[in-house]
């Protein structure tokens, strides 16, 4: 009788272990089918111990690229070169900038004056020995396009430490890098809205990330994400470009931008609630480049998310949108709540014929997703929450920004909109954002 009662208490827990179990996967939902994670599954170990995958970013302009790599920290001697023949007999040696950090060496290299349209070829030591020559291109800065995703999350489908739920979510992130650039093989580059990692210290997660073949020619402009921020390893893998010293920066580092052709790109820390602090990355980018066409700027957390209601209060909102008011930016691209949303033009917490567009995006990799309320905010005018990964192409014109998103698993276009140049020209200083400070404050309460 005993032997029956330990038997059917056994079993009830593994059932409700199962439920559980069933349950926290049931927040994940992939593009690929059994068949495409059957093919990569083998290729993880081989992930895993390379220990020196680079990551390859967008340069403060065109024609500028910037690489980083980790090594041991006995590697003393990193190298770097780059070619215009594939078989690198016409390489020049670019200097590698090294920082011994706790357990790694963080490498970096900045490549300057590369030409519009060409191909390059380029290579750097692993531990000593020569990686295989990869190739980038720098693309046209006119009619140029951009591709736009968030929250790759490697590890958040379920337990992080597990070798499967690590597979997963990784296969889903390269899927979704792989529909991308069929669509758009000429894609100057793609933005990653933040989340890159589900903890921001995890070497294994990163190299996960970073793992995707076609990462090597895609430089990709990473957001720091609310998983990204608390560690140094995003700032040591991630080489970007004018970094604004912020007075309460975190350990993953600081607000950024760089410019491609007219248009200038603005990297926002939205961890750090400091105004004074995105005030000053927002208005050294403008000082740099006053005459760009089109201002963008990235953010994790979405100031007018889909998730709030009309008259919900939203500290991001109050901060950061009234902001983007008085410095005329164009489009905010944001992710964090794991749907796709868009707003319609906003400025001081209302519709307007002159503002800001927001765009989020939803989980890149398929590894979490989170619901929509069922009355979405006046100012939304898309959503869409199907667990299924999505990704946006914004095209940059004279006349507007395009943009076109999908679900990659059958290549549907679920929006398309474009953006005029609907920015207000206001003359910026302390009193225009403590005015749109107010007028956003009382749109909410």
């Amino acid at each position: 009788m005993k032997m029956k009662k330990s038997l059917a208490v056994i079993s009830l827990i593994l059932v409700f272990s199962l439920i559980i179990s069933i349950a926290a996967f049931a927040e994940s939902g992939y593009a690929y089918k059994e068949d495409a994670l059957n093919a990569f599954a083998p290729k993880w170990d081989s992930i895993q111990a390379d220990d020196t995958v680079i990551s390859v970013t967008p340069g403060a302009v065109q024609g500028e690229m910037r690489f980083a790599w980790l090594s041991s920290k006995t590697d003393t001697a990193a190298s770097f070169k780059i070619a215009e023949k594939s078989n690198m007999s016409d390489a020049e040696a670019i200097e590698v900038s090294t920082e011994n950090c706790d357990d790694y060496n963080s490498n970096k290299v900045t490549v300057t004056d590369l030409e519009e349209g060409k191909t390059y070829y380029y290579s750097y030591t692993e531990n000593g020995t020569w990686s295989n020559p990869e190739a980038v291109t720098v693309q046209p800065d006119e009619n140029f396009t951009v591709l736009f995703v968030s929250d790759a999350q490697i590890g958040r489908s379920g337990d992080e430490t597990q070798r499967d739920v690590l597979i997963r979510d990784t296969c889903g992130w390269e899927y979704t890098v792989n529909k991308m650039l069929t669509e758009y093989p000429n894609a100057a580059f793609a933005i990653s809205g933040g989340d890159q990692f589900q903890s921001p210290d995890s070497i294994t997660q990163m190299k996960a990330y970073l793992a995707p073949e076609k990462l090597r020619s895609l430089p990709v402009a990473n957001t720091i994400g609310n998983h990204d921020n608390e560690a140094p390893l995003y700032g040591d893998i991630f080489n970007n470009p004018n970094e604004v010293d912020e007075l309460f920066a975190d350990e993953a580092g600081t607000g950024y931008y760089y410019t491609y052709g007219d248009t200038l790109f603005i990297m926002l820390n939205s961890n750090n609630d400091f105004m004074f602090d995105a005030a000053k990355v927002i208005r050294t980018a403008v000082n740099a480049h006053p005459d760009a066409k089109w201002r963008v700027v990235t953010m994790h957390h979405n100031p007018y998310s889909a998730a709030f209601s009309d008259d919900e209060f939203s500290d991001k909102r109050l901060y950061f949108s009234s902001l983007c008011d008085c410095y005329d930016i164009d489009l905010v691209l944001s992710g964090h709540d794991h749907f796709y949303s868009r707003t319609k033009v906003m400025n001081s917490g209302k519709e307007a014929e002159e503002g800001t567009v927001y765009v989020q995006s939803s989980s890149a990799s398929g590894s979490n997703y989170d619901p929509l309320p069922e009355t979405l905010p006046s100012y939304t005018v898309t959503a869409f929450d199907v667990r299924v990964p999505t990704y946006t192409a914004f095209t940059f014109t004279d006349n507007a920004i395009i943009g076109t998103t999908y679900r990659t698993d059958n290549d549907e276009v679920i929006d398309s909109f474009e953006i005029t140049d609907n920015a207000s020209d206001t003359n910026t200083n302390i009193f225009s954002i403590a005015i749109s400070f107010i007028k956003t404050l009382f749109s909410m309460i």
